[in-house]
């Protein structure tokens, strides 16, 4: 009852930490792992648990993709923003490169700067200003390839903000558009531009979702039969009675637009939109933008939050000791070691051990304390389903890993000969004996206090030999002794000399007394 009276008062305090999770359609996997050592002489093994993951590169890319109509107030909030994670990330050891793409009709691309070194330089590729045409898929495909090409950060290290009024009439990397034909004032024209849209659709605004599909079978028929550069003469145009049948350029500009955005998404970048300068002239173009955001505000603040932590308070771990049977179908058994010098925290490179504290009721230690409690606890619980909860009282950063570290000890090896188990360090072939723990359980609440879907851990696996050595007497002498050696492979050969010359010994001490005796 007492155990039980301890895990309903853990799990009500992770509860109230927690606010109810709301689908956003894309989930991004939290950066995890859990590694074991090899069982030592004494069949032990020290587990730790990593967030973000043991042997992530602590790089990060952010990519602004800005609209020439970017305004100077949007500028300044993205420069604040950079000067704030730059003061965060200068007390680790992590790195953060910043690109910049601002696009008129084409694409201007910064190289990468380094946030802690160049900051004047992004300062000055932000602020530069050009002017003519808007090609806001040539903005977001140069983005991209920035994000693509840079192979030494993990997808959910990547970060792009969009930001633009929604207007757009070119796309490709070489501002292309299509010689649809309108009439005006008696007069056939094919030239490309935003009124381009409301000449086919007039003032209505598209179910978005339905829109491009539509454009998307259109585009199979049509394909780039109409398109031409931009600023040079069309060969071709559509015809002018049949127009509305006719994709024109907005038309697909909307459309690749909005599919190199989602897949910048599918890569498992994180992307977000921004409105350039409030509402655009034209509402077709507020509208997009505000599809593209899922009619989702968003803010530099929170973007920061996004790229500083991977984990917010309230966030905690379920593990739960290893048991089950090994490829023999032997019986296993692991048990957390539960004496405070063999667990402790590692935080960045800061190193925390744990205090006790009064709990008639579990097993129960603070890590870091503070004036108002422990940035950091464990909940441990003996028994039957051994295991133990890791909660976390503070953020967890991007940039400073946050590991316990624990020792499980193997209670019951086995004395026959032969090779037991399979050593598996992070769990990554999904072995399925000798597994340091059954599972373990990450319960995460993202940086705004949102509880996320819950995700499993990898389990490592162990390993371990037991040899037998028989030694035999002269024939005369009636006594046979016979040892067995338990060996761990543990990289170094273990040596069964001093077993001989033990067993010898006692042989000649025995002979020795045997005769005394009988003189």
């Amino acid at each position: 009852m007492k155990k039980l009276i301890c895990l309903l008062t853990t799990f009500l305090s992770l509860f109230f930490m927690m606010k109810p999770v709301e689908a956003t359609g894309l989930k991004w996997e939290i950066s995890k792992s859990k590694t074991a050592t090899q069982l030592d002489s004494n069949y032990q093994s020290q587990v730790a648990l990593s967030l973000p993951s043991k042997s992530e590169n602590l790089v990060s890319d952010v990519v602004f993709v800005l609209d020439k109509s970017t305004s100077a107030q949007i500028e300044n909030q993205a420069l604040e923003m950079l000067e704030q994670l730059k003061a965060q990330i200068e007390k680790t050891d992590a790195k953060v490169k910043v690109g910049i793409v601002i696009f008129n009709k084409t694409a201007h691309v910064s190289s990468w700067f380094n946030l802690t070194s160049q900051m004047s330089q992004i300062k000055e590729a932000i602020q530069q200003e050009i002017t003519s045409g808007t090609n806001s898929h040539a903005g977001l495909l140069a983005g991209k390839e920035l994000l693509d090409n840079d192979k030494e950060v993990e997808a959910q290290r990547k970060y792009m903000v969009f930001v633009s009024d929604g207007i757009t009439y070119m796309y490709n990397q070489e501002p292309t558009v299509t010689a649809w034909s309108f009439e005006n004032d008696g007069s056939v024209l094919n030239w490309a531009g935003p009124d381009n849209f409301k000449s086919k659709y007039s003032d209505s605004i598209p179910e978005w979702n339905t829109y491009f599909k539509n454009v998307k079978n259109q585009l199979e028929s049509q394909g780039n039969k109409y398109d031409y550069i931009y600023g040079q003469t069309p060969t071709v145009s559509t015809p002018v009675l049949e127009s509305n049948q006719y994709l024109n350029s907005v038309d697909k500009a909307l459309y690749y637009t909005n599919d190199t955005y989602q897949n910048m998404k599918e890569e498992g970048y994180h992307c977000y939109v921004m409105k350039a300068n409030g509402q655009s002239h034209y509402p077709w173009a507020t509208s997009f933008m505000e599809y593209l955001s899922n009619n989702e505000e968003v803010s530099f603040d929170a973007i920061q939050n996004d790229i500083y932590y991977l984990l917010d308070k309230g966030s905690y771990v379920e593990d739960y000791i290893g048991q089950g049977k090994d490829q023999f179908g032997n019986e296993y058994n692991f048990d957390f070691v539960n004496e405070v010098n063999q667990f402790y925290m590692m935080v960045g490179q800061k190193k925390y051990t744990p205090e006790m504290i009064e709990d008639d009721t579990c097993y129960h230690y603070g890590f870091n304390k503070q004036n108002d409690g422990y940035d950091y606890e464990l909940y441990y619980y003996s028994g039957v389903e051994e295991h133990f909860i890791w909660k976390m009282n503070v953020p967890v950063t991007q940039f400073d890993p946050v590991q316990l570290i624990y020792t499980v000890i193997l209670t019951n090896p086995q004395e026959q000969a032969g090779e037991y188990g399979y050593y598996d360090e992070d769990g990554h072939l999904n072995k399925d004996n000798l597994k340091t723990n059954i599972r373990a359980t990450l319960h995460p609440v993202d940086s705004n206090g949102n509880a996320l879907e819950i995700e499993d851990f990898l389990n490592p696996t162990v390993s371990y030999s037991v040899q037998n050595t028989k030694i035999q007497e002269n024939p005369k002498q009636e006594t046979k002794i016979q040892t067995a050696k338990k060996s761990v492979k543990t990289g170094d050969e273990q040596m069964i000399y001093p077993y001989v010359v033990l067993s010898l010994l006692t042989i000649s001490i025995v002979s020795v007394l045997k005769r005394r005796l009988e003189e």
